[in-house]
């Protein structure tokens, strides 16, 4: 199998630069034609990326999907895209999605979000039922966090908060120090290859700090955290594959077994080992289990 690292090389080769206004605000994304089949013949998937990040996130996955016409923009606030012009809170992800969608004419792509990104990516099918089918890697389903992460998620909102309450210039150099992205890389990371971690400590601080200011980046945390896609999922009857993670911890596995039952169309595949980043720890694996999903 190839490396997240390769993965990724390979995607940045092949993508193409776009951008396009909604609402007044320009949202940048980027496009991976199919290599492995005719592009023009080739379906659309779109990526969503998770808090924080940008399209650079999951360009593992673009680099795996080659059947596809791949397009990943980076979220309203994030990466290289204008801030929206109203609260950056889920319902407001949403309805960009759905315009996104709408400029780019496409009707029924697949679709996979990451973390926050099935929160956007669930909230807009619930609504609109937009997409044929649907991968959520490492869901927010909620379910029980306790110990050294509650403590740590209960901090890092008070910060977020801070930041956002303080003068504009201090509440930037306060989300964007290197000690707060390095800590939150080396927590979510589980691996034990000291070059992989080493390549995604550097992803994070390449890519993990690229947003328009704090209040964004506060009002984006609210949006991510005090929703599940549980609400969202039980009005979706889209085939649906939950990729979760054994060691993730912002969502026990548990509560994505459980999370399935409750649905007539899902199914589960585990990622063992890893946490909340299968897009750099386990991408090959998810390619493989995304590419099957998709090809039935």
């Amino acid at each position: 199998m190839k490396s997240s690292a390769e993965l990724t090389s390979e995607a940045r080769i092949r993508a193409i630069a776009h951008s396009v206004s909604i609402d007044g605000s320009n949202t940048n994304y980027w496009l991976y034609p199919a290599t492995t089949r005719d592009a023009s013949q080739a379906e659309t998937l779109v990526l969503v990326h998770g808090y924080r990040g940008d399209h650079h996130g999951l360009e593992s996955f673009a680099g795996g999907l080659t059947n596809y016409n791949v397009i990943s923009p980076d979220l309203p606030g994030f990466g290289t895209s204008d801030p929206m012009k109203v609260e950056h809170s889920l319902d407001s992800y949403s309805t960009w999605f759905k315009a996104f969608l709408e400029k780019l004419e496409l009707k029924s792509p697949l679709v996979v979000g990451h973390s926050f990104g099935t929160l956007v990516v669930s909230s807009t099918e619930a609504k609109l039922g937009l997409f044929s089918k649907i991968v959520l890697v490492n869901p927010v389903a909620g379910g029980r966090i306790v110990g050294i992460s509650k403590v740590l998620l209960e901090f890092v909102k008070f910060y977020y908060w801070l930041a956002h309450v303080v003068p504009e210039f201090v509440g930037n150099k306060m989300t964007k120090t290197y000690l707060l992205v390095d800590s939150m890389s080396a927590y979510t990371t589980k691996t034990k290859d000291k070059e992989l971690r080493k390549w995604i400590k550097q992803q994070h601080r390449s890519h993990f700090n690229s947003f328009a200011n704090s209040q964004v980046v506060w009002e984006a945390y609210l949006a991510s955290t005090e929703n599940v896609v549980v609400p969202f999922l039980k009005e979706v009857h889209k085939p649906v594959l939950l990729v979760a993670a054994e060691r993730d911890e912002i969502t026990p596995v548990s509560a994505v077994y459980d999370l399935a039952k409750t649905m007539d169309n899902a199914q589960v595949h585990e990622v063992k080992g890893c946490g909340h980043l299968v897009h750099y720890e386990a991408a090959a694996e998810a390619v493989e289990v995304i590419n099957e999903f998709f090809s039935k």
